[in-house]
């Protein structure tokens, strides 16, 4: 690992209303004033939870526009670009896609949110696996899970054995069960003894259902210290990630030397 600079874009989601959202998110990497190697946002932040709309929200991946949008976005400012987006197969069933895109490669990282919470089974396939982190920019070996994943720690804990040093967890999690996403983000990152990176969406939504959300993001250092937090606004937060404080956690408390595989 390499020190990697991160700007969490803790975000209040127009629902439904792409084009504005992706707006949102360039003029906020295009005002930022310090240096960021990879921004974050939240699941689903270029529609929410518009389920009104679903699948036609929904955009088939190798003709994407936000894929397109993005990947034009940090190619020309020098950023990566990690989070979710809605996207939908030849059958019109849609995915909640984890992405990460590199400013040099594009598109280097998919994810399709294995664990669904109560009705997100009515409109979203789930994934079936967990794929490897990627090594991202050669600055760090990422690898990313979707809002409810973070209450199952085997997802993190599959990411850290195939090698990842930093963990991303994109959310839309409610005010009402706040105290448990920031719970489970530091333990996330404790037990794994890697970089947390909890990102969660603000406001409310009205669609189908009314949910309101209650931010809350954090980046979390490998001991399950958050190094910096925003609390319920609209906001940006950054923090760099040192590989001088990972390899001395690792050190500190060998949890994944010392781990064995015990049969169930």
């Amino acid at each position: 690992m390499k020190d990697i600079t991160v700007a969490i874009y803790q975000m209040e989601i127009i629902l439904g209303q792409k084009e504005k959202n992706l707006e949102k998110l360039k003029t906020k990497i295009r005002n930022q004033t310090s240096e960021v190697d990879l921004w974050v946002v939240p699941e689903l932040f270029t529609t929410g939870f518009a389920y009104s709309r679903y699948p036609d929200l929904g955009e088939k991946l190798e003709e994407s526009p936000t894929r397109n949008f993005l990947e034009k976005l940090s190619e020309e400012e020098n950023v990566g670009i990690a989070g979710t987006f809605l996207t939908r197969n030849e059958n019109n069933k849609c995915f909640n896609l984890g992405f990460i895109i590199s400013p040099n490669k594009g598109l280097i990282y998919k994810y399709p949110k294995i664990h669904l919470w109560g009705n997100e089974n009515d409109y979203f396939i789930a994934g079936t696996k967990v794929p490897p982190p990627v090594d991202f920019e050669g600055k760090a070996k990422i690898g990313l899970s979707i809002c409810y994943d973070l209450r199952f720690p085997e997802v993190s804990r599959s990411l850290v054995l195939q090698g990842a040093e930093v963990i991303i967890t994109t959310a839309a999690w409610p005010d009402l069960r706040a105290s448990h996403y920031r719970l489970l983000s530091a333990a996330r990152a404790l037990e794994n003894t890697s970089y947390h990176i909890a990102v969660n969406r603000t406001g409310l939504e009205e669609d189908i259902y009314t949910i309101s959300y209650s931010g809350s993001s954090r980046i979390i250092d490998p001991l399950g210290t958050p190094m910096v937090e925003i609390g319920d606004e609209e906001g940006v937060i950054t923090a760099t990630l040192t590989a001088k404080a990972l390899n001395e956690a690792r050190e500190y408390i060998p949890v994944l030397k010392d781990r064995k595989d015990i049969p169930l």
